[in-house]
């Protein structure tokens, strides 16, 4: 289908204020940011993103926020437990098959018994005892370690001791010897998950540094500016590990991680990012106050769409020339609005090429050509800025 792009990047003297004491969930927001995404459904059963792992972080959304992903049906009959019984087979690697697993946890479906797939057994098939790893990358890592946990399932000792021991000496977790907020997240939830108390001390190193790391708008992300992506799973860490979000220490010259989420909502109910839809998708279950592990247990209080949905038809996306994961000298730090940490020469499992970004708009409703200098200015350096992170982020996007 034909994906919804980012429309613009504002500067952050431009965003509008919310209060600092927003809090989750933010119901209105998310049942906003669940029409959005159902809106985007199509005749094979997915929420229209083009690979199987970001269609299972649809579907994750869509249970956060209290629907059953399993009563949303197009009028072919197509629905997301059709495609995922349809996609189960093909998730072969232990990340990928944890997030199936994550799906199935979600639809209410036995992720042993997905049309004749295991996935729980895909998962554990790629463990190497020797090193204590699913995967060569912490985030890969995390994500089969929660799929394994959140379905009820036991985690290897030697999987948590090793993430653990790959932690960073400045409490987080990342790429080529650098902490980022996604995988410092992520590996968070992930021993949480597997039963590491909130007291120990990789938790609370881990802790330390969202707050040392929170940027002055209120997220996460890459200076100067946070990202949507970034932010929703710090938030959903910080909860797993029994943190308020509207303590001091979250609250930056008076923005905090919730209202910067909320200020990153557009008209459509879709939020800013790299990709409006992936960001909805991930950012649902953060402000819905729901984890990886608990998100299929939220009550189910919204109603089934009434009648059949009105699916769009499948488009496959064309793979556009990636961008190099080297940002020019000259460049300025990244402004990201995916999960945008220091990828390795390999994207991950499920991974798909994305559109580049569009220039960022400079928020003054003017062509370019009629523009202030200084919004130019700003809309350049966010334009170099978003090239940077457009090759990042698809270590993320699974």
């Amino acid at each position: 289908m034909k994906r919804l792009a980012v429309v613009g990047l504002v500067a952050l003297a431009a965003l509008p204020l919310f209060n600092a004491g927003a809090a989750i969930p933010e119901t209105g927001a998310v049942a906003k940011g669940a029409a959005f995404i159902i809106s985007n459904f199509t005749a094979d059963g997915s929420y229209g993103g083009p690979s199987a792992g970001e269609n299972f972080d649809g579907i994750y959304a869509i249970r956060a926020a209290g629907f059953d992903p399993a009563k949303d049906v197009a009028a072919s009959g197509a629905s997301p437990v059709g495609y995922l019984e349809a996609n189960a087979a093909a998730q072969t690697k232990p990340a990928e098959a944890a997030k199936a697993a994550l799906a199935a946890k979600a639809l209410g479906i036995d992720p042993t018994a997905v049309q004749g797939t295991n996935l729980i057994a895909a998962i554990n098939a790629g463990f190497d005892p020797a090193k204590g790893t699913y995967a060569a990358d912490d985030f890969s890592q995390s994500i089969a370690m929660l799929g394994l946990a959140c379905t009820g399932n036991t985690v290897p000792a030697l999987a948590v001791t090793e993430l653990k021991s790959t932690q960073l000496a400045d409490g987080g977790w990342g790429f080529g010897g650098s902490s980022d907020p996604d995988t410092t997240a992520i590996a968070t939830q992930a021993l949480l998950a597997a039963g590491v108390p909130n007291t120990d001390v990789a938790i609370t190193n881990a802790v330390a540094w969202f707050k040392t790391n929170q940027l002055p708008d209120g997220g996460w992300g890459f200076a100067p500016a946070s990202n949507t992506s970034s932010t929703a799973y710090v938030v959903q860490a910080l909860v797993a590990a029994g943190q308020s979000l509207n303590i001091p220490q979250y609250v930056q010259a008076g923005a905090s991680p919730v209202s910067y989420l909320l200020s990153q909502q557009s008209a459509d109910g879709s939020f800013k990012g790299y990709d409006a839809l992936y960001a909805t998708f991930q950012v649902l279950p953060a402000l819905a106050g729901r984890t990886f592990c608990n998100a299929a247990a939220t009550p189910i209080t919204q109603p089934a769409p009434a009648g059949p949905l009105a699916a769009k038809p499948v488009v496959t996306p064309t793979p556009t020339t990636t961008p190099s994961a080297t940002p020019p000298a000259t460049a300025s730090p990244t402004v990201s609005v995916t999960p945008a940490g220091p990828s390795p020469s390999s994207t991950p499992p499920g991974s798909s090429p994305t559109a580049a970004p569009r220039p960022p708009s400079t928020g003054s409703g003017s062509e370019a050509g009629g523009a202030p200098l200084s919004a130019i200015l700003v809309g350049m350096a966010l334009l170099f800025a978003a090239a940077a992170a457009a090759a990042v982020s698809l270590h993320h996007e699974r």
